[in-house]
């Protein structure tokens, strides 16, 4: 868990900067490192639409694709490496040798004070080499808006026991808790916190119906067993459109906070039980039942 092998995560070749000189900005932000970049990414990207951002906004961060991301020490990297830039490092200190050897700090200052002394030619080719390393400047200057004391951090993770060990899950948490990071868990994906939405689970699914969910064995290509009873009721995949959410999910988020209590919510039964503590989430974000 100590070496962490894949740097300069944080990276979005789809962001784009919204203008927010008109915009009163938020007075708290929840910042949030998810292992799915599609289905938590998307809820709660919608569910923003339904919070006075003059208050409180989430912001779930967005990093270069790759494989194995889902593993969750990644997802603590990519925190981590926002962490960094709260603490003034727009650039990571461990670049590579050869992008060290290639620009003095002298050159590398001009160009985040926007290198105006810069030819445009010199200016073009750092931009490039930028790119080359991973780091996607632009995005990390737009994150280092985010300033607020009584800002929040936490990572969404899967309890997945088909793929995660129990070892693994146990650190995560313990590195969450050295950090100050909340520990967001839901077992075993977020697939069950989304169907608490769209069913009475405790009164439809019998006692063995509940262990396969917990199991969440493959059923095709595209689910398992908790995506696909999500499928079936809400009729997506991974993605959460906009107007899914604003009918099947933000109705129901009542509903599902109300269902969480009928199953474990804490650790260490997370990590073992049928269960969810996205509630706590949706507390601080002030969605309560």
């Amino acid at each position: 868990m100590e070496t962490m092998t894949s740097k300069f995560r944080l990276q979005s070749s789809a962001f784009v900067r919204v203008d927010e000189s008109d915009k009163i900005p938020p007075k708290r932000m929840i910042i949030l490192s998810v292992e799915g970049d599609q289905t938590e990414r998307r809820y709660f990207e919608h569910l923003n639409n339904y919070l006075d951002n003059t208050l409180i906004k989430i912001e779930v961060l967005r990093h270069r694709r790759g494989e194995g991301y889902s593993d969750p020490q990644y997802v603590i990297e990519l925190l981590n490496e926002y962490m960094g830039l709260r603490d003034g490092d727009l650039l990571p200190s461990d670049l590579p040798d050869s992008f060290v050897q290639k620009y003095s700090k002298d050159f590398i200052s001009k160009y985040l004070e926007g290198g105006e002394t810069l030819t445009p030619a010199e200016f073009k080719s750092f931009k490039e080499d930028l790119f080359v390393v991973g780091i996607d400047i632009e995005y990390r200057k737009y994150l280092t808006t985010f300033t607020n004391e009584g800002d929040s951090f936490g990572i969404v993770i899967d309890r997945d026991c088909e793929n995660h060990s129990r070892e693994l899950m146990e650190k995560c948490i313990e590195i969450c808790k050295e950090k100050g990071y909340n520990c967001y868990v839901s077992n075993p994906c977020f697939e069950f916190w989304l169907l608490l939405h769209l069913c009475n689970v405790k009164a439809e699914f019998s006692e063995d119906q509940l262990k396969e969910l917990l199991l969440n064995k493959k059923v095709s290509n595209a689910h398992t067993v908790t995506s696909f009873e999500v499928s079936k009721r809400a009729h997506h995949k991974k993605d959460i459109s906009k107007a899914i959410f604003d009918s099947k999910y933000y109705p129901n988020i009542t509903s599902a906070l109300a269902q969480a209590d009928e199953f474990v919510s804490s650790f260490p039964d997370l990590l073992d039980c049928l269960g969810t503590n996205i509630p706590s989430l949706l507390g601080i974000l002030g969605c309560n039942k």
